[in-house]
């Protein structure tokens, strides 16, 4: 019988996947369970360009992050394994990373005569194979600027490997072999998204398609505590598949069902498949991640299989359609059981990040005052970690204008943080203190951040405050620096377009923008275009800003229309964006792009609407004018 894969040598690197464990020339490297399992990834699909949004459901499966997580990730594990020229971990600029290096399986010997299974061994033994690699961490990256999504907490539960083995072709015909190996990748993608799952690539099981034992055998072998298989056949002009989940910690045959579609279906029977497999995987004994942290987890079998049906749909993900398909499997899953603390926590985030989900403005609103209330419930079911504070805080800011119950959360967060002092508490506290307008305050708290953890993304808020305070060249070499660290940030590469257009130069900012995301790309591009005196260009894109992000950044159209000089426009939309909740709009008082708008007397009677505190010199700037053509 041939040895199994049981780890990975990239160079000096070795992975062994039995203890989850990293290696550099024999020293041990460590890592955080994200940066372990994206570094995992890149290597088992080593060559292939690798997509944001799948790194980002390996990453944190089953949780919303922005991309500058996943920029920091790959940042620190470039760090941890001595790629600071970034020649093994490659940037493909929009679109994700590629590992370029030759990957050498590492494999174990097999198993002794004495221990292998027999057939007749195997309906008497019980093999309990489930790997423990590690728990989930309920930190998780903070919040950023304009349009990163609050992230939800999920379970702290064991992440347990599955492997999903090569489907067999049945009656012999040929054709239907693409289809097989397209159905067993597919699976093991989306099942990448569910938390507490780790299904093993297609190269460590590829040579057991055509194994003739049982799963037990095949399951302990492999290390997995759950083992899919199918075959696929034609009945007529239809397909045929048979799917089958193993559960080694029972051990028993779990599930075995058969879908029957038109091939044009293939769509359709791609999705019924991932979703049975959700769906009986939350039924399965002991795995709905109860944690003896009050409030996590659920001992409602339905609810959690409605929280994985929602981390599944909206892991990584601003489509509208998956924002809502989530929300309404959370609003299941906290109807089933009430005191779901993880499942709040996860609904309030969603409803409290981009807004997508929106169809308009008072739906949005609506959504905004529902975030807090579920806020407010998973703190109450699980008050321990301080991060939640933190978001509710910026929530009551953004949406409820409420600064001293946004202080007094920040206040709350501080006291539960060891130490009293974190990078993230310090980046909490100096965007609290630029909202307002105390920008030298803010500053010197971005410093202390980054003094505490360069890796923390604090520069880039720093370059952002920089430039509200008219120095453009400080802001240029703090975000210069940060771009080492997070090299596709779109915030950072917006931001130092800024600082070109500041400077006169908008064709280098068109040029920065393309790496940036949509909104700041349609944003930068209005702006820039228009100091190039290229009115055509800028209303075009003020256009696609406008009908891609009316609903939830009215506030960036507003801006774009501020820059332009166009202010009863630029008065109308903030007004639109303060009606339904924008969460842009703790930026209105420092943001170098509204610098016209701040002699109008409708932008102190604003600031006043929003209970922002004024001080006599909101009556003029309160922010050096940035020094442009316009």
């Amino acid at each position: 019988m041939a040895s199994t894969v049981s780890g990975w040598r990239v160079g000096d690197l070795v992975i062994d996947l039995t203890d989850a464990r990293l290696t550099r020339c024999g020293e041990a490297i460590e890592l955080d369970r994200s940066g372990h399992a994206v570094l995992l990834y890149l290597v088992e699909h080593a060559g292939q360009v690798i997509g944001k949004d799948d790194l980002l459901r390996v990453g944190w499966p089953g949780r919303v992050v922005s991309e500058n997580s996943l920029a920091k990730a790959i940042s620190k594990l470039r760090k941890a394994v001595g790629d600071e020229n970034a020649e093994l971990i490659r940037v493909v600029h929009g679109y994700g990373y590629r590992l370029v290096a030759e990957v050498e399986a590492v494999r174990a010997p097999p198993p002794s005569p004495a221990n292998i299974v027999t057939p007749t061994r195997h309906r008497r033994a019980w093999w309990v194979a489930a790997a423990l690699l590690g728990a989930i961490a309920l930190a998780f990256a903070w919040r950023g600027a304009q349009k990163s999504n609050p992230p939800p907490l999920v379970p702290t539960a064991a992440i347990h490997r599955i492997a999903v083995l090569p489907f067999r072709e049945l009656g012999g015909d040929p054709s239907l072999t693409l289809i097989a190996e397209g159905l067993a990748n597919h699976l093991r993608s989306q099942l990448q998204r569910a938390p507490n799952l780790r299904p093993l690539s297609a190269s460590e099981v590829a040579r057991f398609g055509d194994d003739p034992r049982g799963e037990a055998e095949i399951a302990r072998e492999l290390g997995v505590g759950l083992l899919v298989s199918g075959d696929i056949a034609r009945t007529g002009d239809n397909l045929s598949v048979r799917l089958r989940l193993y559960d080694a910690q029972q051990p028993s045959l779990q599930f075995e069902r058969r879908f029957e579609h038109a091939q044009s279906d293939r769509a359709v029977l791609q999705e019924q498949l991932v979703w049975s497999l959700l769906d009986q995987f939350g039924r399965l004994r002991g795995r709905r991640a109860n944690d003896t942290v009050p409030g996590h987890g659920t001992p409602e079998p339905e609810a959690y299989r409605a929280f994985l049906r929602a981390s599944s749909a909206f892991s990584g993900n601003n489509d509208p359609n998956n924002q809502r398909r989530a929300l309404a499997a959370l609003e299941q899953a906290v109807a089933l059981d009430p005191k779901y603390a993880d499942a709040w926590l996860m609904l309030g985030g969603i409803l409290g990040g981009s807004g997508y989900y929106a169809d308009s403005a008072e739906e949005l609103r609506e959504g905004r005052v529902r975030a807090i209330a579920a806020m407010d419930r998973g703190i109450a079911l699980a008050p321990a970690d301080p991060l939640n504070y933190l978001l509710r805080s910026e929530m009551r800011l953004l949406y409820q204008f409420d600064w001293a119950g946004a202080q007094a959360d920040i206040e709350e967060a501080a006291a539960r943080t060891p130490a009293g002092e974190s990078a993230m508490l310090l980046i909490w506290q100096a965007r609290y203190a630029a909202s307002l307008g105390r920008m030298d305050e803010a500053i010197a708290l971005d410093a202390r951040a980054i003094a505490l953890d360069p890796l923390s993304g604090a520069r880039r808020n720093q370059g952002w405050h920089y430039l509200a305070n008219g120095d453009i060249a400080s802001a240029r070499m703090v975000l210069a620096q940060q771009l080492m660290d997070l090299p596709e940030s779109p915030h950072v590469h917006f931001y130092l377009a800024l600082c070109d257009i500041f400077e006169q130069q908008p064709d280098a900012a068109l040029q920065r923008l393309e790496h940036s995301s949509t909104l700041f790309r349609l944003l930068g591009t209005s702006i820039a275009q228009h100091e190039r005196g290229d009115r055509a260009a800028s209303d075009l894109a003020l256009a696609k800003l406008t009908d891609q992000f009316a609903v939830a950044d009215g506030y960036w159209v507003a801006a774009a229309h501020a820059w332009r000089g166009e202010t009863d426009a630029a008065f109308t939309w903030l007004e639109r964006a303060a009606n339904s909740g924008d969460s842009s709009l703790m930026y209105l008082k420092f943001d170098p792009l509204m610098h016209k708008l701040r002699d109008d007397p409708r932008y102190r009677a604003l600031l006043a609407r929003l209970a922002i505190p004024l001080e006599p010199a909101d009556a003029q700037s309160s922010n050096p004018s940035p020094n442009t053509a316009s």
